[in-house]
């Protein structure tokens, strides 16, 4: 990878912002960008002009010194108005007068890593921030970022690394019949001790792509029990068709809902009864499936109705309360509004049991998941060949190879290439 040549992009996303930014990274760049007439002070906003073919621009700009960069070399960001024809002409400008080039995806986290200035695994939290879509995914993914699996998987390798060396050192000397550079027990402790601290983090682990999907919220029932009308009321607006004639709802309606300060994904199935056609059979096939899926269902219970069979998933909740004459738990008129308040806590209380990413259960990427597999496999056998030290060096370099390929620190270059391929351009 070309590490030398400036390199320049578009840093902001697209939108109609007032502002955009550009950055342009590379050691001769502040000199070169002087050429076009920009002035900067370093780690300061300053306010300078820009000449580009269409006249002098006014921009803002910020001066970073390698040593103090995102990516480890003399960075310049400059500010200026969100117009595609002037972004353009600005970047064709900073490229000519420092003999740079576009940059590709993932170039300027690619040098941050290159350069020293974070590992693999935080980089890929990098891109894994860019996109989330939801809390849970963005929580995960800034865990990614900080380094929380590089901290837990360092130890691991200085371990191996110790007990590699150790063994190595005792091959070195095998001649040597009173000279022991690490006894059996001691080996088989040091092993063991690796294994167990990659097991649990694989235990603790929560795949990165199941936070992708916003916990699901079904609201379910027997036909005319309140549920479109429920639906409606915790949306805040007219989504769905409410109707006294039963099985109006056929196919699934989802929208984004917020229950307090968890969001979800709130879904409005049809009626359970029994089906005499076949459009009927798939609606309840495909309702069926929904409250199986579901995180939490929201079973509506009109007056008259009895609770069915549920498990712990299933919240039964009284509609029409203007109709009833007992008060049970989670009654609510969704006409009214009567009760929703305290559905929507309730709802919210239970989607924080849902599991989220901690240090103790850190989303991964499938990457990492297969190289920690990998490591376990590499342990395993280094323990069974502990009586024979080439074997066991030979699966302890394994294992370190695999540990490495998360860090970075011994990754092949197509994997680098793939990591950093799935960045934005400006990254």
């Amino acid at each position: 990878m070309d590490l030398e040549t400036t390199i320049v992009a578009v840093s902001s996303p697209h939108g109609n912002s007032p502002r955009a930014l550009i950055r342009a990274c590379g050691n001769n760049i502040f000199e070169s960008s002087a050429s076009a007439g920009v002035r900067v002070n370093f780690r300061q906003l300053t306010s300078c002009n820009i000449e580009i073919p269409e006249g002098t621009l006014p921009i803002l700009c910020m001066a970073y010194p390698a040593q103090h960069s995102y990516v480890g070399q003399d960075t310049l960001e400059v500010s200026l108005p969100n117009n595609r024809f002037v972004i353009d002409s600005v970047i064709r400008k900073l490229i000519e007068v420092s003999y740079g080039r576009y940059a590709e995806a993932g170039e300027f986290t690619a040098r941050a890593f290159f350069n020293g200035k974070m590992s693999l695994s935080e980089a890929e939290g990098v891109c894994a921030t860019i996109s989330a879509n939801n809390d849970c995914e963005l929580r995960g993914a800034t865990l990614l970022r900080e380094g929380v699996l590089n901290s837990l998987v360092i130890p691991i390798s200085q371990t191996i690394t110790k007990t590699l060396g150790l063994v190595e050192a005792g091959i070195d000397f095998t001649d040597e019949e009173d000279v022991v550079a690490i006894s059996l027990d001691d080996l088989h402790a040091s092993i063991e001790s690796a294994y167990q601290s990659i097991e649990s983090i694989l235990k603790g682990k929560i795949a990165m792509a199941t936070l992708q999907h916003l916990p699901n919220v079904v609201i379910a029932g027997a036909p005319n029990a309140g549920k479109s009308t429920l639906f409606n009321a915790l949306l805040g607006r007219n989504r769905v068709v409410v109707s006294d004639i039963a099985g109006t709802t056929r196919d699934a309606i989802q929208e984004h809902v917020w229950f307090g300060a968890k969001e979800a994904l709130l879904i409005d199935i049809a009626g359970f009864e029994e089906a005499n056609t076949q459009l009927g059979v798939a609606a309840q096939d495909s309702a069926q499936r929904m409250v199986e899926r579901a995180d939490i269902v929201l079973w509506c219970i009109a007056p008259g109705e009895t609770e069915p069979s549920a498990d712990s998933s299933t919240l039964f909740v009284y509609t029409k309360s203007d109709l009833r004459n007992e008060h049970p738990h989670n009654e609510v008129c969704a006409l009214l509004g009567t009760g929703l308040d305290q559905l929507q806590a309730t709802v919210e209380e239970k989607l924080f049991s849902i599991p989220l990413p901690t240090e103790d259960a850190l989303a991964i990427l499938p990457r990492h998941e297969q190289h920690l597999q990998a490591a376990v496999i590499s342990l395993q056998e280094a323990k069974e060949h502990c009586s024979v030290p080439e074997l066991t060096a030979a699966s302890l370099r394994e294992a370190l190879n695999s540990i490495g390929s998360i860090s970075g620190a011994v990754t092949p270059d197509e994997v680098l290439g793939e990591v950093f391929a799935s960045f934005c351009v400006g990254k």
